[in-house]
């Protein structure tokens, strides 16, 4: 009698983790289907104010499934734990598809990877189907729950709602993203920004005047390249070699030392000489000594810019000559000025990793004229635009809310059992 009373609940389970591994192969041989049809077209959610109104729809009836459609074996299939479970090991493979495909134009893929969308994974058809099926587990079984509220499933209610509204609202709003350049020049105002490659350009509800661009360097290095100067040959695990006077190290059998450095110099005469001005590139003059030989060499090289150009020390006997490398950018910024009709202007600073929020837009240091170094004199600035952020930022919310509601009931727990084990 027990035996038959354990077959009887056994099978509904094996047969449910039958079911939803045929529901998740059958979707994924659907979406791969429909995105060989779509010659490997990514999926596109629909723009504002579409999408929104599908988010409601969505969960006014998972709301609604969450209170009366429990009664239904379906709907608390799709809202199990066997369905989760295969729901997530089917979500989880395409990722590691996504993760192990690099994104590319598909040129150099076999054929068929394309047609499925896999040249972009994130954005491809099978991938997000897989995203929506797990969508719709997580959403059923946060609403089929409703039906019996409790105080101690409230983190359940958080953490789970948390989640399925970030991952929903991050799906959905991907239509409403937008990201384009501006690009100003010192002295100047412009209020029209373009897509990176120039393909599309509109204005934006607000000017921004350019009154001062400002760059640091990090310290240069020396680097090696090849005789001709066209290929850096540097490899790495090499030494890497400060310009600054007074060190030394060694690299490839020769012994360098930095004899005088300027982080600004303009040539003169056989040498250069210190300037402050913005298009003196930095210039280093350095003694190498080659270790077998005890062959001396001196002379002075510099990375060079638009203005002044670049200048090599060549290791004589040797197959490459001694450069200065590029200086890294430690820090950039644009002193900007925002322009609003009917508004006062105001001096705002952008820096890389620092943006400004204006009207719904993000500000952010993208780039500048690197070619002529920290004599640039315009500033490339990315506007950003996502309303939806403030969705996405209530699911991290949530979920955060929903982590310490489980933490303090841990705390709790182990106050309980050391309170017990006193007694």
């Amino acid at each position: 009698m027990v035996k038959k009373q354990l077959q009887e609940k056994t099978h509904p389970v094996r047969s449910d983790y039958l079911i939803a591994a045929a529901i998740c192969v059958s979707t994924s041989l659907f979406a791969c289907g429909l995105s060989i049809y779509q010659d490997g077209a990514p999926l596109v959610a629909p723009p504002w104010p579409t999408n929104a109104i599908l988010l409601v729809l969505v969960s006014a009836w998972l709301f609604f499934i969450g209170l009366k459609g429990q009664r239904f074996a379906p709907t608390r299939l799709l809202g199990g734990l066997p369905f989760a479970l295969c729901v997530i090991a089917h979500f989880f493979l395409w990722v590691l598809v996504a993760g192990i495909l690099p994104a590319s134009d598909g040129s150099q893929l076999p054929e068929i990877v394309r047609l499925l969308g896999l040249s972009h994974p994130i954005t491809s058809i099978p991938f997000n189907a897989a995203l929506i099926l797990f969508l719709l587990n997580l959403g059923l079984a946060t609403a089929g729950r409703l039906t019996k509220l409790k105080k101690a499933r409230l983190k359940f209610y958080v953490s789970h709602g948390g989640m399925w509204l970030l991952i929903a609202a991050g799906l959905l709003s991907s239509s409403d993203l937008e990201r384009w350049e501006l690009i100003v020049s010192e002295g100047n105002a412009t209020a029209q920004v373009s897509r990176g490659d120039g393909s599309e350009t509109r204005y934006l509800p607000f000017g921004v005047l350019l009154s001062d661009f400002s760059i640091e360097f990090f310290t240069t290095q020396l680097t090696l390249v090849d005789i001709e100067e066209k290929v850096i040959i540097w490899q790495k695990g090499e030494p890497l070699i400060d310009l600054e006077t007074g060190n030394t190290s060694s690299i490839r059998g020769w012994e360098v030392e930095v004899l005088r450095s300027f982080p600004g110099a303009l040539p003169q005469g056989d040498g250069y000489q210190a300037s402050d001005s913005p298009y003196a590139p930095p210039a280093v003059k350095l003694r190498a000594t080659h270790l077998a030989s005890g062959k001396t060499l001196e002379g002075w090289t510099t990375c060079g810019n638009d203005q002044v150009p670049t200048q090599t020390i060549l290791a004589e006997g040797s197959d490459f000559r001694f450069a200065m490398a590029l200086p890294r950018p430690k820090r950039f910024a644009s002193e900007i000025t925002i322009l609003k009709s009917g508004d006062e202007p105001y001096s705002v600073t952008v820096e890389v990793n620092k943006p400004i929020k204006i009207d719904g837009w993000e500000l952010n240091q993208l780039s500048y004229d690197e070619t002529a170094g920290k004599a640039s004199r315009w500033s490339v600035l990315e506007a950003v635009r996502d309303p939806w952020i403030p969705i996405v930022y209530t699911g991290i919310a949530l979920l955060a809310f929903g982590a310490i509601l489980h933490l303090l009931d841990r705390v709790i727990a182990k106050r309980g059992e050391h309170g017990g084990s006193k007694k």
